[in-house]
């Protein structure tokens, strides 16, 4: 099968089309999602489009749809390595030309301890991140996060998901060197590759991360298809991810994140969805002059957070941006993390599958929480609370969490 591509103008024409569906009024689609039948894209499109269709009629069908799978919940834990980045991203806490972040770099030592400490805590999945880096210190990159993940696996970690940005195909090797592989050559151990496109307008894309080719986050196109290289060097799992509010057009990003995910799970890859709303991020002041105009309004700077108001989308939009990604991708796994307030996390668990708890800051944890500063951090969290905390009220309510396992 040949890499992903988006064709904007088609799926333009294809919202044009939804939008003449959802004038006559698309009541019929939802009968059909609530009673579990596959929807077509222009079915999705006009549900999100007709707005007599309120969002809670959306969210029940989701949940109805769902069934069984409420009472599960998967969940993994963030484990910022390094706050470095080579990239320039305009929304992004961790830029390179951000000087009031305080930059931080654990060591293989201190990378083995807080992997040690969260297991400790229940903690069976870990997502390890770092920034984006250019072409000659990804060798560096490579190996810093192989061995963070061969740490991972010899500790026994059921998941580890990693997110050092595009990899180009002889990369990979390094990557992955020294890992377990099964009969077929794929990664025995539960792997998955993070790359978010953050947008798949072209133009917000450019307006954000930047044209110039000394940013390694510029290449649309090779960012796009980074889970296909990842799949040919033998990684099975994927997590594609768009940061909600950064264009305007969510309609367009909806459809776009759904043609590919759909494109991924056609490969046989399995498919984690994140959608991050935007939040603050240190050295916020100036970003929403210098990204306004591209589509989304502003680089993300919310006013509110602490309630969580966010800029480009709120909370009634978001509910129902996830309730029709439930619907229209019954094969992948929604992820949501505590970006989001409580309050929303309580509302969508029952129709997402994954719920990632932490600190966006490096090695942030101790044994019974963790460290929030904004000034080290990627961006704002809004829910602090001990992940212990977050988990168990799901578990209270009679929800599986998977990959957690309190100690007793």
């Amino acid at each position: 099968m040949s890499d992903f591509h988006i064709d904007e103008e088609a799926i333009q024409a294809l919202l044009g089309d939804a939008a003449a569906v959802a004038e006559r009024g698309a009541r019929a689609a939802l009968g059909r999602a609530r009673d579990g039948a596959s929807l077509e894209a222009i079915d999705v499109a006009a549900l999100w489009l007709d707005r007599r269709i309120d969002t809670e009629s959306l969210h029940e069908a989701a949940l109805a749809v769902r069934g069984a799978r409420s009472t599960h919940l998967e969940t993994f834990v963030p484990l910022y390595l390094t706050n470095t980045c080579d990239a320039a991203c305009l929304m992004c806490g961790m830029r390179r030309d951000n000087a009031t972040l305080v930059r931080d770099t654990a060591d293989a030592e201190r990378v083995e301890e807080q992997l040690r400490l969260l297991k400790a805590r229940g903690i069976r999945a870990v997502a390890l991140l770092t920034g984006e880096y250019r072409a000659p210190r990804r060798p560096w990159a490579m190996a810093y996060v192989n061995g963070a993940v061969r740490a991972a696996e010899r500790l026994g970690f059921a998941h580890v998901l990693i997110n050092v940005g595009s990899i180009d195909d002889d990369e990979f090797p390094a990557l992955l060197d020294g890992l377990a592989r099964r009969a077929d050559g794929a990664i025995a151990l539960k792997l998955t590759m993070c790359t978010f496109q953050e947008t798949y307008s072209r133009r917000v894309y450019a307006k954000f991360m930047g044209e110039d080719a000394d940013n390694p986050r510029s290449d649309y196109e090779r960012r796009l298809a980074n889970f296909d290289r990842a799949r040919r060097a033998g990684m099975h799992i994927a997590n594609p991810g768009v940061l909600v509010g950064l264009s305007a057009d969510i309609a367009f990003e909806m459809m776009a994140a759904i043609l590919h995910v759909r494109h991924l799970l056609a490969t046989g890859m399995d498919v984690y969805l994140s959608t991050p709303r935007l939040r603050r991020v240190a050295g916020g002041a100036g970003i929403i002059d210098r990204g306004a105009g591209a589509g989304g309004g502003a680089a993300g700077i919310p006013g509110g957070a602490a309630s969580g108001a966010c800029r480009g989308i709120d909370d009634e939009d978001f509910v129902r941006l996830l309730a029709l990604f439930s619907l229209a991708l019954p094969g992948a796994k929604l992820v949501i993390t505590t970006r989001e307030p409580r309050a929303i996390q309580q509302r969508v668990a029952p129709i997402v599958s994954v719920l990632s708890a932490g600190s966006s800051a490096v090695a942030p944890y101790t044994r019974d929480g963790a460290r929030f500063p904004l000034e080290a951090s990627q961006f704002e969290v809004i829910d602090q609370r001990p992940f212990e905390a977050i988990l168990r009220e799901h578990l209270d309510a009679g929800i599986a969490v998977e990959n957690f396992a309190p100690p007793t």
